[in-house]
């Protein structure tokens, strides 16, 4: 890890479980929250090589308030297909962003001056979009992981 990093993440972080493809996802969280989700360059897991697998990313920064938000998908956006003897078919074989955590779809990751009340409302109104199975927040420093999901 590069010295100028911090050894705690900075960021505050909810689990999203929504089986939808991520521009769906901001779809409905630009319409819920009045947010302007943009795709950005894919997330890089540059520890596993050689073919580093890239993970969709979109961003909103509020340059008024002073906060930013992003999400990332857990999924690679390129699946590999194994082939086990036996097998009829090649099953796709996703590499997790955080492999421990298969069940998750989606990172919300929050940057900026958030209180403790907004942070819960965030979590309520997460879970009142439809599209969303389930949402929940995180304590980032919980996992040594999260400090993958850095900027």
């Amino acid at each position: 890890m590069d010295e100028w990093m911090p050894q705690e993440p900075d960021f505050e972080l909810y689990h999203i479980y929504c089986h939808q493809k991520g521009y769906r996802l901001c779809f409905a969280l630009n319409e819920h929250f009045k947010f302007e989700f943009s795709r950005v360059k894919d997330f890089l897991e540059e520890d596993k090589k050689p073919h580093l697998p890239t993970y969709s990313q979109f961003m909103y920064v509020d340059e008024i308030l002073h906060k930013e938000y992003f999400v990332i998908g857990n999924q690679p956006l390129v699946k590999e297909l194994v082939i086990k003897e036996g097998d009829l078919f090649a099953t796709e074989q996703p590499e997790f962003l955080i492999p421990e955590l298969t069940k998750v779809d989606y990172f919300f990751k929050l940057y900026g001056p958030f209180s403790e009340e907004e942070l819960e409302d965030i979590e309520d109104q997460l879970n009142v979009i439809p599209l969303i199975n389930a949402a929940k927040r995180i304590d980032p420093s919980s996992h040594p992981a999260y400090l993958n999901l850095m900027h």
